[in-house]
């Protein structure tokens, strides 16, 4: 529980240290709960790219979630075509933003995060996707979901650049113990 505590921090530190340039024209207005998140987190997770512990956010504004990779310093930025619910991803911008992380530091993000609106406020919240197991009787992967809300009504950039900076400090403790 404290490993899965101390990931949850560090993944709220990587979102302070990142700024996003999302264009904000009109976004869709719709919220999640954690059982909505649990549902759709497999189609996420598990994406047509491969892609290990996306991002996983609104970038364009359409009400269907994107996913950011964070990839050696750079984000890619890859736009969902599908649905929702079943999500088709199409790399839009291979050099979508930029990042700086210690080369000692471990690179990426420890899971799959959400950031989607839980309380209508439109402001987003972060869901992580701690847990991942396979169920056999369903035969499908069971999720369980942290939240955290947004009670400082942040941005989306500001929450990624947080959880960078967390990361980034509380690695380098571990390093130095």
């Amino acid at each position: 529980m404290i490993k899965i505590k101390i990931h949850f921090v560090i993944i709220l530190l990587l979102m302070t240290s990142f700024s996003m340039r999302a264009d904000n024209k009109s976004p869709v207005k719709k919220t999640f709960s954690k059982s909505d998140i649990e549902k759709l987190a497999d189609a996420y997770v598990h994406n047509n790219f491969h892609v290990k512990n996306p991002a996983i956010l609104d970038v364009d504004g359409d009400g269907k979630f994107d996913l950011l990779v964070f990839n050696k310093g750079n984000v890619e930025y890859y736009r969902n075509t599908g649905t929702l619910e079943e999500p088709f991803f199409v790399l839009e911008n291979a050099h979508y933003d930029k990042y700086e992380i210690p080369s000692v530091l471990p690179l990426g993000l420890p899971c799959p995060i959400f950031f989607a609106d839980k309380d209508g406020k439109g402001k987003v919240d972060m869901f992580a996707v701690t847990n991942q197991d396979y169920n056999h009787q369903t035969k499908k992967f069971d999720y369980r979901i942290l939240h955290a809300e947004n009670a400082l009504d942040l941005d989306t950039g500001t929450l990624i650049t947080i959880i960078l900076v967390l990361v980034i400090v509380l690695l380098v403790l571990a390093i130095i113990h």
